[in-house]
């Protein structure tokens, strides 16, 4: 640590003395009332930013900085909802204190507003884009979710997560406030459809006041603007539902959203099919030195996967579950200087699923079948709660911490036929995480930033399994048709400091970054019985120790408008148990804005990185009752090339937009699968190798068309892998897989008492193997209709088809809704597969496994759910 800090110091520099301007005053709307959270910014005349501030509950401001020897300035007001102010101010030689005021205007008046029809208007204001969701609803829709569906230039994936404009989106606001943060989807699945005024896309977004006077970001965001009959006052819903086949759902949600604090909170129990845990984000972070500013959270890996046997097909559908989530999200303005945002949350998800499964491992001439029937439980429980800090004492300086505690005790019970041979297979799996992430942003000169990350990460999970397998007793040679057991064991700390310099001189931005990573783990892994306290070859014991010190670099050259031209260069000595690794990474971005057209992107990256723990256990360890898996003892360079191109053009206001993009990696070195089968068992390694390649292409047109009122989206996504493996000794041989989705839909935007949505997908995957060919097909059809009987009765229809090999499965959902006008009661049918399809089947590809899977399906129900809002 005695070479960190003098590395760090060397960033920071002195400024020359120059006169000092004090400049204050009040922001009010044209009844004179206060305004909160107007950015007053300082300017020079060459636009760079002297200094900002925001003003408090009271509309006041105020910005100290220094002038130099310039003879004026220019002030720039800002906010969301308000027209732009630029006032220009000549400076007297006696005066450094002034106190200027600004009466905003609404944005009504100046925004460069284009009207599609009288009743479906869009605003668009620099970089912010404005939707009036009552334009683009039907009535019947129930969550924020169930919203953003229909608006353009917003993407609902079927995970849940968000895309805007292209993008996924950095966080889901609510008036402006981040309040569940990466879990946005707890929000955007439970907040009351009705609550909903204004949907607000946010492109550029960055919430580092600093950061977005200095560098231009390429994130987005959705804000979420309330009605006034939500503010300021408790608000929310109570329901509870029953119904045939004893399904039963309950939810409650509760709300106060005032100037100075935000409240959330969302509870939700049901057995019909929808899961908790589908809520949480559950990215697995990693740490990529080709980005500048990412908070690093490692988490801790499983072997034994019970759980992966689980189809989240339809939900609904196909899981028969008992779920219940509690999540509060709290965010506060202590002060003008201090912001807290505490959120908690508590899952448990209760589910069973019942199958028959063919799975095959295509290995060219020796392919493997397992045939089976078997029944699954699972119980899950998941507790987290984050707390940040947010503090800016004065416009220099921007502190941020954020500490995060995840605990999560599981628990899978898997029973098997194998044709008449009984097998059992029980997980009890527990793992908890910490990190904390210390953030300060100190504005060293007016184009000079200096950002210090300063993070701690703690992780361990604990895996005891259970096997009862015949089949796996005479492999092992066990005296007696004894369990077998697996312990699984992995627990790592690390710390690291970030400091990065961010120079911004007229065209020219400029990042250098220094990074120190200190981190400790242990991985182990058992396979033993009663008799036998270990088994030769199947037991693992890893200990890593990993440092590295990091140099980057980075180049922005900015062209016309948001266009740009940006390279990247690390190096990273690594220090990786006993031996010492040189690791580069390279990376360069061009961006185009061409006018009315679109905007192009391409960039290359070059990236080097180190095998992580799981590859390094070189014994075998149980991955499942039929599979083995083991890592290597050869630690070997990862090194992949990344070229990838992007299209879009995006026209909310008429409702069009282009998407496209392309992705290929090449893998230069790294390892390849090296797998031995027999008839009952396949052992999955590694074996350093150099090669494999892959693309993944899509792309997407939506259009309105405005006289129709109907808007259509073409789509498709298109993957090819090429990667070498080896089974049973032979030569390494390329897999070849291939996957294509071909989709069409279509909804209308009627202003009369029906609204559908309809379409079709297609979709092919294939796996080949030295001329032996897999393939599967899937063909979809749905459509939809949204009936308004009359004001307060609504009913929606949803009907969809599927073929699957030949298989024909038919769906049809309904729901019919009361809602009385002036009421705060309503009233819902739900009827679920009311065409009681029993059982569905699954396809799958992946890598040379190929499996057919049929669901046991939910029953037909109906179920009748009432809501009292308040």
């Amino acid at each position: 640590m005695k070479y960190i800090l003098p590395l760090v110091f060397l960033f920071i520099s002195v400024g020359n003395y120059a006169q000092n301007i004090t400049v204050s005053g009040l922001t009010t709307d044209n009844q004179l009332q206060p305004i909160e959270s107007v950015v007053v910014m300082a300017k020079n005349q060459e636009n760079e930013v002297l200094g900002y501030s925001y003003s408090n509950e009271k509309g006041f401001y105020k910005i100290e900085f220094e002038l130099g020897n310039m003879q004026s300035f220019l002030l720039e007001v800002s906010s969301l909802g308000y027209a732009v102010i630029e006032r220009k101010i000549n400076i007297d030689d006696k005066t450094t204190t002034y106190n200027i005021n600004f009466k905003m205007e609404e944005k009504a008046e100046y925004l460069r507003e284009v009207v599609v029809e009288a009743h479906q208007k869009i605003k668009v204001n620099a970089d912010t884009t404005f939707i009036r969701v009552s334009q683009y609803t039907t009535k019947t829709e129930q969550t924020v979710e169930d919203v953003l569906k229909r608006l353009p230039g917003i993407e609902v994936l079927p995970d849940g997560s968000i895309k805007a404009h292209g993008k996924p989106i950095e966080n889901l606001l609510v008036e402006g406030e981040n309040i569940l943060d990466k879990n946005y989807k707890i929000l955007s699945k439970n907040l009351d459809a009705r609550t909903l005024e204004e949907v607000q896309i946010l492109d550029n977004y960055e919430e580092n006041p600093i950061f977005k006077s200095l560098s231009n970001s390429e994130k987005v965001a959705i804000n979420l603007k309330l009605k006034s009959d939500f503010k300021n006052i408790w608000f929310g819903n109570v329901s509870a539902g029953y119904g045939l086949e004893n399904r039963y759902q309950s939810a409650l949600t509760l709300g106060l959203l005032k100037k100075r604090i935000k409240l959330l909170e969302f509870s939700n129990i049901n057995n019909t099919g929808n899961k908790a845990s589908n809520l949480l984000q559950n990215e697995n972070i990693v740490i990529d030195l080709s980005q500048m500013f990412q908070k690093i959270e490692k988490k801790p890996f499983s072997i034994f996967s019970i759980d992966e046997q689980e189809e989240n097909v339809f939900n609904s559908r196909s899981i028969f579950n008992t779920s219940m989530l509690h999540s509060l999200g709290l965010s506060s303005k202590v002060n003008d200087k201090l912001a807290v945002r505490g959120s908690a949350s508590f899952i448990s998800d209760k589910t069973e699923q019942d199958y028959q499964a063919i799975t095959q491992y295509n290995t060219g001439n020796n392919n493997t079948t397992f045939s089976e029937i078997s029944n699954y439980e699972n119980k899950n429980r998941i507790g987290s709660t984050e707390l940040e800090l947010k503090y800016a004492p004065n416009t220099k300086n921007y502190i941020v911490n954020t500490a995060t505690y995840n605990r999560n005790p599981h628990n899978t019970i898997n029973g098997i036929m194998l044709g008449n041979v009984a097998v059992s297979q029980e997980n009890d799996v527990f793992s908890e995480t910490f990190y904390n992430h210390l953030e300060h942003t100190h504005l060293l000169t007016n184009n000079t930033a200096l950002y210090n990350y300063l993070y701690v990460g703690y992780g361990v999970s604990q895996e005891n399994a259970e096997i009862s397998h015949p089949l796996l007793n005479d492999l092992l040679e066990t005296d007696n048709v004894e369990p077998f057991f697996q312990d699984v064991n992995n627990k790592f700390n690390y710390y690291g400091l970030q400091s990065t310099m961010l120079t911004k001189r007229n065209k020219w931005e400029n990042q250098l970054k220094f990074h120190a990573h200190f981190e400790n783990e242990n991985a182990s892994s058992r396979l033993f019985t009663e008799t036998e306290n270990s088994l030769d070859g199947y037991m693992n014991n890893l200990k890593i120790d990993n440092n590295f010190l990091s140099v980057s670099e980075a180049l922005k050259f900015k062209l016309k408008q948001n266009n740009y031209v940006k390279g990247s260069l690390s190096f990273t000595q690594n220090w990786f148990n006993n031996d010492d690794y040189l690791l580069k990474n390279a990376s360069f971005t061009f961006r185009q804005k061409l006018k009315n057209i679109g905007v192009i992107r391409l960039s290359y990256n070059y990236k080097e990185d180190l095998p992580k723990a799981q590859m390094l256990l070189s014994d075998f360890a149980l991955n499942s009752y039929q599979d083995f898996v083991s890592g290597t003892n050869k630690i070997t360079k990862l090194k992949n090339s990344i070229f990838s191109f992007n299209y879009s053009l995006y026209n909310d206001v008429k409702g069009f937009s282009i998407n496209s993009s392309l992705l290929h990696t090449i893998a230069h070195s790294g390892y390849a699968p090296n797998a031995y089968t027999n008839s009952n068992f396949i052992f999955n390694g590694l074996m350093p190798y150099a090669g494999g390649e892959n693309t993944l292409a899509n792309a997407s047109l939506t259009n309105y068309f405005s006289k129709l009122k109907i808007a259509t989206k073409w789509e498709t996504d298109q993957s090819f892998i090429q990667s070498p493996f080896s089974v049973n000794e032979s030569e390494v041989t390329n897999l070849k897989n291939y996957s294509g989705n071909y989709a069409f839909s279509a909804s209308s935007y009627f202003k009369k008492w029906f609204n559908f949505s309809g379409g079709v997908s297609y979709r092919f995957s294939s796996s080949k193997v030295e001329g032996n060919l897999n393939s599967f097909e899937t063909k979809k059809a749905f459509l939809g209709f949204n009936f308004k009987i009359s004001e307060s009765l609504k009913a929606t229809v949803n009907n969809e088809y599927y073929i699957l090999n030949n298989e024909n499965y038919a769906f049809l959902n309904a729901t019919i809704n009361y809602e009385p006008k002036k009421s705060r009661w309503s009233g819902t049918l739900y009827f679920n597969n009311l065409l009681n399809e029993e059982e569905y089947l699954v396809q799958q590809i992946n890598s040379f496994t190929s499996y057919e899977k049929r669901i046991r399906l939910m029953p037909a129900y109906v179920l009748f759910n009432i809501k009292y809002r308040f």
